[in-house]
């Protein structure tokens, strides 16, 4: 199987895209951990238990299908060999790729910088957050989980190999079993301002609202927040 200079470039910019990942994530856990920022560990838990259910359920259904998904993938590339999951070889398709993979690497760069200490690498409520929507933050609410979504279908796209593709698609599935708890975080910190917020700039960008995170959150919320929010507007 020839190593084109295209399927080269492909390679190594899904390489460089999650390498900056791991290196931005971990620069910015240590900064955070020098300015000394502060974790509400009752209001995380509170957060965290306040799930639905029937979403944990529809998550760990989705666990179970990506895990024989790729199991099954492994099992046809071991058999088979590479052409069985990396078939064609496509020039300008793989260089398409690579150009998406370095956006989503500055997308989830500038999300870092726009979120500065409000940044946590778990779903946690700190005792000093603040709700952000500058810069990248105001098209679309999260803006790194919009990256990895982004980078799984410009990480096939560079790579045409299918089993590579879906293997980088689990990150999508933690990333999205996080959003309910984050978001119900927001609100509580934002005196109810991220409700408005959350109406007006979808999570991860037009065309992912058929996920359904841009539908409107539990009445429960809503009315807990609603005469807060009119207060503060």
């Amino acid at each position: 199987w020839r190593c084109t200079p295209s399927e080269a470039i492909g390679i190594w910019s899904v390489i460089l895209f999650y390498t900056t990942i791991f290196v931005a994530t971990i620069t910015h856990s240590v900064m955070q951990s020098n300015a000394g920022a502060e974790r509400n560990d009752a209001a995380t838990r509170r957060h965290i238990m306040a799930g639905d259910s029937g979403d944990d359920w529809l998550m760990l259904c989705s666990f179970l299908l990506y895990f024989f998904g790729l199991a099954a993938g492994c099992l046809v590339w071991a058999l088979g060999g590479l052409a069985w999951v990396h078939p064609v070889q496509i020039w300008w398709v793989q260089l398409l790729g690579a150009v998406m993979l370095a956006a989503c690497g500055y997308l989830f760069v500038a999300a870092h910088v726009d979120m500065g200490e409000n940044w946590s690498p778990e779903p946690e409520q700190l005792t000093r957050h603040q709700l952000v929507t500058h810069g990248v933050f105001r098209w679309v609410r999260h803006p790194m989980y919009a990256a990895f979504l982004w980078a799984s279908i410009g990480t096939f796209l560079a790579t045409l190999n299918w089993v590579v593709a879906w293997c980088v698609f689990g990150v999508n599935l933690i990333m999205f079993s996080r959003i309910p708890t984050e978001e119900r975080i927001l609100v509580e910190i934002s005196a109810g301002r991220y409700l408005q917020y959350r109406r007006e700039v979808s999570a991860l960008g037009p065309p992912w609202s058929c996920l359904g995170f841009d539908r409107e959150m539990p009445e429960a919320i809503n009315s807990q927040y609603r005469d807060v929010y009119s207060r503060v507007r």
